[in-house]
């Protein structure tokens, strides 16, 4: 009697622990959620993203020649490929390959960001300029004829910030990512990420209008890191600042997303570092290349790229140097989620595309 009696209630426990470990994965971040993690759109990928809000809908941009660009009804697509956002480079520009452009609204008028090739830097070595369009949909002309960053060795006219007080190795080496930010007080700054290891972002106060560097201002690094430390977004959360970055190899599924917290604009070297999106935790292969989207009186929205092989929405196998491997058929393709804030840190919930 007792054997009978204690086997049904073992049996239970065994389904209950069965149940329970089963509806724990199927909503643990990793697992079920990680499963369900689905690019936007963009079937033949959209690199390091830029988004904003235009006429009732949604643009972006990606690295890519001339800085690729698409248009979307709602935040999650479907997206539309119309013509690229730069129309013509500068006179010091080598190539037309642009990496991590920005768009912003200042002035009245929308500015392009971008980084583009020079000689005399190496190979791959770029600077950073700037772009100019009265309408988001028409096409940016370069504005001047020098670039807005760019360290001194570069065979270019001389840059209004020429990276000075960094090392040797930095100012052999090109800048890249530039991001826009505009704090409360109206004031305007360019992030940006010096091409080399160890990695640094800086930044650079630049006029209301946001085409050119203030007169008597000078860039100064932020953080410095051993490893790569690039995509620098910076978005203010009441008295906090919050600055996300990309962090490792672009080019496998250990790439991931990080932030950071300051009080202080110019002070990040006692910011701890904590993560945000990585495969691990989102099931995304290489996350990165974050862009924030804040909107007024709805969610804000985070966009970023992720590695999806096979010409599917599936994720890359954990392989080294993916844009190498074609029979993979790898892409960096769109993501997108709602960013939200618990107890003043960040959290994004992703979205599914249309």
């Amino acid at each position: 009697m007792v054997l009978v009696g204690w086997v049904p209630r073992a049996l239970v426990r065994v389904v209950v622990v069965v149940v329970t470990a089963t509806l724990l994965a199927l909503v643990a971040p990793g697992s079920g959620e990680a499963r369900r993690a689905e690019p936007v759109g963009l079937e033949r990928g959209f690199a390091d993203p830029a988004v904003v809000r235009h006429a009732g809908g949604y643009v972006a941009v990606s690295t890519g020649p001339y800085a690729p660009r698409a248009t979307a009804p709602s935040a999650t697509g479907p997206w539309t490929p119309v013509r690229p956002a730069l129309g013509r480079l500068p006179g010091w520009a080598a190539s037309p390959r642009i990496w991590a452009a920005d768009v912003v609204r200042a002035g009245g008028r929308w500015l392009l960001y971008y980084s583009a090739p020079v000689r005399g830097l190496g190979r791959e070595g770029r600077c950073i300029g700037v772009a100019r369009a009265d309408d988001l949909l028409g096409s940016f002309e370069p504005v001047g004829r020098r670039p807005l960053v760019c360290p001194r060795r570069a065979l270019t006219p001389r840059a209004q910030d020429p990276v000075r007080g960094v090392r040797h190795v930095h100012a052999r080496r090109g800048v890249i990512d530039p991001s826009g930010f505009r704090d409360r007080d109206g004031k305007r700054y360019l992030l940006y990420k010096t091409q080399t290891a160890p990695s640094t972002i800086r930044m650079v106060q630049l006029t209301v209008g946001g085409g050119r560097v203030m007169r008597g201002q000078r860039s100064h690094e932020l953080l410095r890191r051993r490893g790569v430390t690039e995509n620098p977004e910076l978005v203010r959360r009441g008295r906090h600042l919050v600055l996300f970055t990309s962090e490792g190899y672009f080019g496998d599924c250990g790439y991931r997303t990080t932030y950071r917290r300051t009080t202080r604009l110019w002070r990040w070297e006692h910011a701890r570092r904590q993560p945000l999106l990585r495969r691990s935790r989102q099931g995304i292969c290489g996350p990165g290349g974050l862009d924030v989207l804040e909107r007024a009186g709805a969610a804000n929205l985070a966009y970023f790229h992720g590695w999806t092989c096979w010409r599917t929405t599936r994720a890359c196998p954990p392989r080294r140097d993916l844009e190498r491997r074609p029979g993979l058929a790898p892409q960096r393709s769109l993501f997108a989620g709602h960013l939200r804030w618990r107890q003043g840190r960040p959290v994004v919930v992703l979205l599914r595309g249309r």
